[in-house]
């Protein structure tokens, strides 16, 4: 298995994982507060994954480029855009579409925690438990 294999397992992984965790808190927050703070939280893990989905594909689009620092262009320019896009979409959320802001808010970022689904520890690593 190469390297974007590898990579796109782990996207799915962690995209995966942060649907799951976005699907338990909007019906945790549903079940606690009704039906528009499960939108609101809904609202919040849509953005974490939008911008997960987008950090998978411009990683893949820097390994695909001709040289190093060509790549590091393009992670960093992705990091640029996406907190923007992060600002953006939490002030639209907040703002615009009035959605409540704690359940926004926690979905955000405990969906954030999705990105554990892909770390691991090396092969021939010896801990506890293994």
């Amino acid at each position: 298995m190469g390297y974007v294999d590898a990579l796109s397992r782990d996207s799915r992984r962690v995209l995966l994982a942060q649907v799951l965790l976005t699907l338990l808190i909007a019906g945790g927050f549903g079940f606690a507060r009704g039906l528009p703070a499960a939108l609101a939280a809904l609202y919040g893990g849509a953005i974490t994954i939008s911008i997960t989905g987008w950090l998978a594909r411009r990683v893949r689009q820097a390994g695909q480029v001709p040289s190093p620092g060509a790549g590091l262009v393009v992670i960093y320019s992705s990091a640029v855009v996406r907190y923007a896009a992060v600002i953006v979409l939490v002030g639209t959320g907040i703002g615009l579409l009035k959605l409540s802001p704690l359940p926004l808010l926690s979905a955000f970022a405990v969906t954030q925690f999705g990105f554990l689904a892909s770390w691991r520890a090396p092969r021939g690593v010896a801990g506890p438990g293994r």
